[in-house]
């Protein structure tokens, strides 16, 4: 009598895999100028926040984001489309004032650093030439803020809107 042994082996596609787990390098700021500044930074699998402003110092959280919260964080990078970010963004005409931006992250399948002041990539990822936060760029800050646990991080105000 033959006995056969059925593997099945079951191929899951690289980009799952990246998404289903924290990224190895992960830091973002906002910078308002006179307004707050957000610092978030990866360390040692906890996540810390910094919100300061002109008038306090710094105040520091450790947060521990859940694995489904990282998921929902991969795939909102996905959806806004930020690996086609440029790594720098600057309006047209200067502005000494306003808001700086930077964003630096690292999965096996995808890295990015990126940044900007008072200038934000459009949905395909191009500078706007212009300080006024885009859809995409709320969408980024959005993503953050839910991987925070809805701690605050986002632009003041756009400069052109004072």
């Amino acid at each position: 009598m033959t006995r056969h042994l059925l593997i099945a082996v079951v191929a899951i596609p690289f980009a799952s895999v990246a998404s289903a787990q924290a990224p190895s390098r992960f830091s973002t700021s906002i910078d308002n100028f006179g307004g707050h500044s957000y610092g978030v930074e990866l360390r040692d699998g906890k996540v810390v926040y910094s919100d300061t402003t002109a008038e306090s110092a710094a105040e520091s959280t450790a947060v521990i984001p859940s694995p489904e919260q990282w998921r929902a964080f991969r795939h909102a990078l996905d959806e806004i489309g930020v690996w086609a970010w440029h790594q720098t963004y600057m309006p047209n005409e200067i502005i000494l004032d306003g808001t700086s931006w930077s964003f630096s992250v690292r999965y096996p399948d995808y890295s990015l650093v990126t940044g900007g002041g008072n200038c934000y990539p459009d949905e395909h990822g191009e500078p706007t030439g212009v300080p006024l936060r885009t859809p995409a760029f709320r969408q980024f800050e959005a993503a953050v803020e839910a991987l925070l646990g809805g701690r605050s991080f986002r632009s003041a105000h756009d400069a052109a809107n004072r």
